[in-house]
């Protein structure tokens, strides 16, 4: 007889000493029992198959294996993270590890082997586990084939522009259909947004340079990531749109508001003559008229914008219906932060009339008192079309938020959940005094050294010899890597943590290394595959290994060369846009003011000295305030510590800025106010300050762990939390930030004129086709960055050869970037 206990016990021993049990095992323990070896095992598979208690155990083999407990918990933690990465990285991971331990190394069958029990034991299978990993019901009637060609036919934003705009009834529509063909998953998209954003650009590029017969599940997962992609960037969209519609509704009642006044006033004047001629032909004074003209119950500002909410109400009720539609009746997925924000909901849809409002609730409806009293006259009608009006402004400032979003979510939880330590703060009480006082040192400022001259030679100026950018591009790419040891293995890390471990970087370290700077060529110069023949060979290792985290990588490689060479550090950064011209014209696109151009903006970062730093792609539309997080976190991830002050070309500078600048990242905002912050903060907003100083860096924290919540943060006007409107005293803080700065004389026109010049110089860089792209947003961004980075290149090989001629060594004036026909 086997006794059940003596056997469990011995396993579980094994289990948690040695992480398993083998086949000797086996042998040994019914040498100890006094059974044959057959009929323990028969005993224990059926144990295993019946009894929870046994089928924990893991079997590791006829013979104990080489990998030791630690190296099976390594396996085990990245196998549950992501079951279906490249094993070849795992163990490589350990193979480092024991060659630091002067261990021997570890044979591929062995760990292959670990592995593979290692996932059985786990998932029960050797298929579609990165879904069992994450808890996603895998669809029984999946098809591959038919979900990827969903990318191109219901996962897109082609197709949903009409003349003169976005067509919001086919956005809606679209998202519809995405949200039925994700809802074979059964799992909400926004679930896993945070960890796919900051790989969501590069998804559709590894998807494509997947063959549709290879790699099934790594394709499944690279198409669930999108699609759920889809599904929060869409809704985002169609809500941006909705208040985009409110706003041109606006602007053509701004527009037509004066006319219409004027028209009411020459009928009111025309009705005054005609009563006054009747008067005079009957020779006898009404008295009755004269107190019907001299009382005007309504006057004829309060009529036209009546009159005006009548003409759009057909726009409002859509939007409405719109908004219905998506939330069912705003029941679902909704957080109304506050209780007046539910009110005007419930007087849109009629829910509450405005007969049933108090006095007071009157008021903060019409807030006009003649608005009010016109409202009582009969014209209730437009009470719910001032309600809608009021409601779309209210998902604009952050009123009311959306789950299934990610620029109009809840970040008041996000912050409430934010672990904070203390090397996590910049914002302390005793630097909050120094800029309640004015007394906050600022520093850098004396030290600009800005360049006054061209950084160009002038066009007649010949230079005694000519370099091609592709022997400069050789040059460099070799002095890179042997300036930096662990130049490969950095790029092997980052592509792994980009591709979430599902590939592997399949070149030598000169291949990719050659491959690398002959893309970074052809793409900062704004070429087309099909203007060499060279340039086709590229194609694959674009698409499968260049990303805008490649090229920052890279970046930073370069910045501390010309930093060693140049014994400079950056301290201060300047930030301009430049609008860029798209052969697409995406719903995305926009107008840029100031270049007249119509696609979208390469929002810049230099140095004082002009040397470029960063580059991205952002919405002409956009304010400073939108992108200043994620730029300030790239600029220091390249940079270091050292950066302390940014400033801005051409625009003013916000308080919103200012506080989320320095908040995430301990840099100060420099550049052109709008105002003159000469008034002191109330006392009770400086209280608020000083009493949340723990919940000011808490934004801080949030904002530098997700640097794209700047964008949410700016777009608000109200982020709550516990009822604290958290978004008001960050602009409280910018205001402290920007008094101060006020006082420092700041040579902000120079600043600009240099940046002027930069700008041209990376135009002479994208000089073919004029500058214009070709390509969706998503991938601009590869354009913008690698002409950075020849800008870069160019000026490290100067500064390695001694660089004598005229201005800045980030010069063009002695390289051909295209050799004539």
């Amino acid at each position: 007889m086997i006794s059940r206990e003596q056997v469990l016990i011995f396993l579980r021993e094994k289990q948690e000493y040695e992480g398993g049990y083998t086949g000797n095992d086996l042998t040994k323990l019914a040498k100890l029992i006094i059974v044959t070896p057959f009929g323990l095992r028969r005993r224990l598979a059926n144990w295993i198959k019946t009894d929870k208690e046994f089928s924990q155990f893991t079997y590791l083999g006829k013979e104990k294996p080489s990998v030791t407990l630690s190296e099976f918990f390594k396996i085990e933690q990245e196998l549950a993270s992501n079951p279906i990465q490249v094993k070849k990285g795992i163990h490589e991971d350990l193979q480092e590890q024991r060659n630091e331990q002067n261990q021997k190394p570890l044979s591929k069958p062995t760990f292959y082997r670990a592995a593979k029990q290692k996932i059985l034991s786990m998932y029960c299978s050797e298929s579609y586990n990165w879904f069992k990993a994450k808890k996603i019901p895998f669809p029984q009637n999946y098809s591959l084939e038919k979900n990827r060609e969903s990318l191109q036919t219901i996962f897109t934003f082609s197709d949903l522009k009409t003349y003169g705009g976005a067509n919001i009834d086919a956005i809606y529509q679209r998202l519809i259909k995405a949200k039925e063909a994700f809802s074979i998953y059964n799992v909400d998209a926004n679930r896993f947004y945070p960890e796919i954003l900051s790989r969501r650009k590069f998804l559709q590029k590894l998807l494509g340079s997947i063959p549709p017969n290879q790699q099934l599940e790594a394709q499944a997962k690279l198409i669930f990531e999108i699609q759920a992609t889809y599904i929060i960037r869409c809704k985002d969209l169609l809500l941006g749109e909705l208040i985009h519609e409110l706003g041109r509704s606006k602007q053509s009642d701004n527009a037509s508001r004066q006319t219409v006044e004027n028209q009411l006033r020459t009928a009111a004047l025309g009705s005054i003559r005609k009563d006054l001629k009747e008067m005079d032909e009957s020779g006898k004074i009404d008295p009755h008229i004269i107190k019907k003209h001299a009382n005007v119950l309504i006057d004829e500002e309060i009529l036209a914008r009546i009159e005006l909410l009548r003409k759009h109400s057909g726009a409002y009720r859509s939007i409405l219906k719109h908004l219905n539609d998506l939330t069912n009746n705003m029941t679902s997925g909704v957080k109304f932060q506050r209780k007046e924000a539910r009110t005007i909901y419930q007087l849109a849809t009629g829910e509450i009339t405005w007969d049933k409002l108090n006095e007071q609730g009157k008021r903060s409806i019409a807030r006009k008192p003649d608005l009010m009293k016109a409202i009582d006259l009969e014209n209730t009608d437009i009470v719910p079309l001032i309600a809608i009006n009021r409601l779309i402004d209210y998902i604009r400032k952050g009123k009311i938020t959306f789950d299934e979003s990610y620029y109009f979510q809840d970040i008041g939880e996000r912050l409430r959940n934010v672990d904070l330590n203390l090397e996590d703060c910049y914002l302390t009480p005793e630097i909050l005094d120094q800029f309640i006082d004015g007394t906050y040192q600022i520093n850098g400022f004396p030290t600009f050294d800005i360049p006054t001259t061209e950084i160009e030679a002038s066009d007649d100026d010949i230079p005694t010899t000519w370099t091609d950018l592709s022997d400069i591009l050789k040059e460099i790419s070799t002095y890179i890597r042997s300036s930096n040891p662990t130049w490969f293995k950095e790029h092997e890390e980052l592509f792994k943590k980009q591709t979430d471990g599902l590939f592997w970087i399949e070149y030598s370290e000169e291949e990719f290394a050659q491959r690398l700077y002959d893309s970074i060529g052809f793409l900062g110069r704004n070429f087309r595959y099909r203007d060499s023949e060279e340039f086709y060979s590229l194609k694959y290792f674009i698409q499968r290994y260049l990303s805008a985290a490649t090229l920052k990588l890279e970046l930073g490689f370069i910045h501390r060369c010309i930093e060693q060479l140049s014994n400079k550090k950056i301290e201060c950064v300047v930030i301009d846009t430049m609008g860029i011209d798209a052969r697409i014209k995406s719903i995305l696109s926009d107008y840029h003011g100031r270049y007249h151009t119509i696609g979208f903006a390469d929002l810049r970062a230099v140095s004082i000295d002009m040397t470029p730093i960063y580059s991205g792609v952002c919405r002409s539309t956009d304010s400073e305030a939108m992108n200043i997080v994620e730029v300030i976190d790239e600029v220091k991830e390249i940079c270091g510590d050292n950066v302390s002050i940014y400033t801005g070309n051409g625009h003013t500078t916000t308080k919103i800025s200012a506080g989320m600048a320095f908040l995430s990242h301990g840099v100060i905002a420099g550049g052109r106010i709008h105002y003159e912050p000469t008034w002191n903060l109330e006392d009770s907003a400086i209280s608020r300050l000083k009493n949340n100083i723990l919940l000011l860096n808490k934004v801080g924290k949030l904002l530098r762990d997700e640097p794209e919540l700047g964008r949410v943060m700016a777009m608000r006007k109200h982020v709550y939390v516990d009822k604290l409107n958290v978004r008001n005293m960050v602009d409280d803080f910018g205001y402290l930030i920007l008094k101060n700065v006020s006082k420092m004389a700041f040579p902000i026109d120079d600043i600009c004129n240099a940046v002027e010049r930069s700008n041209n110089l990376k135009k002479k860089a994208r000089i073919v086709e004029g500058s214009r792209t070709r390509v969706e947003p998503d991938e601009a961004e590869l354009l913008l960055k690698s002409g950075e980075l020849i800008l870069c290149i160019v000026g490290l090989y100067h500064l390695l050869k001694g660089w004598k001629g005229h201005g800045s060594p980030i010069n063009l004036s002695d390289v051909r970037l295209i050799r004539p026909a």
